[in-house]
């Protein structure tokens, strides 16, 4: 069971990848960036654009040490959403999902993630359609911001 928790969580920091992050820290700092860094031993990250006390850093480093909360500063790609949108069109067969690296398949042939979808001709075609629609009907939350 540990074994299993220990890969969600792996799964779930995963998630966090490339995403608006906001970090507090133990002294109550807030941090904001792109993740674009993550040491899953000892919690370090790395921030790529960051806000630190409304001023820009290209990239900055926080010890894990340090580190109080992480929170998503944007709601997740819903892949398993997408998941039954596209099931819909080609069956629960046509389609299966792998958690360990996010991706959908489609037909055996068409690569589905959050950044879109992989292949040419009319059934990429169409599940780049049923993708564009799912997508733009997410819900977008901008993280805030301290003045």
């Amino acid at each position: 069971m540990s074994i299993n928790l220990t890969r969600n969580f792996k799964n779930e920091l995963n998630t966090f990848a490339g995403k608006n992050v906001i970090i507090e820290t133990l002294g109550g700092k807030k941090v904001q960036g792109v993740l674009v860094g993550l040491n899953t031993e000892d919690m370090s990250l790395i921030l790529g654009d960051a806000i630190v006390n409304n001023e820009r850093h290209h990239r900055i480093f926080l010890s894990g040490a340090t580190i109080a909360e992480i929170y998503l500063g944007e709601a997740p790609f819903d892949l398993l959403g997408l998941r039954t949108e596209l099931e819909k069109v080609f069956k629960k067969s046509g389609v299966r999902y792998f958690e360990d690296t996010q991706t959908l398949l489609v037909m055996d042939r068409y690569k589905v993630t959050q950044e879109g979808v992989e292949g040419d001709g009319p059934v990429a075609d169409r599940v780049r359609r049923i993708w564009n629609n799912f997508s733009t009907e997410l819900p977008v939350t901008e993280p805030e911001t301290e003045d």
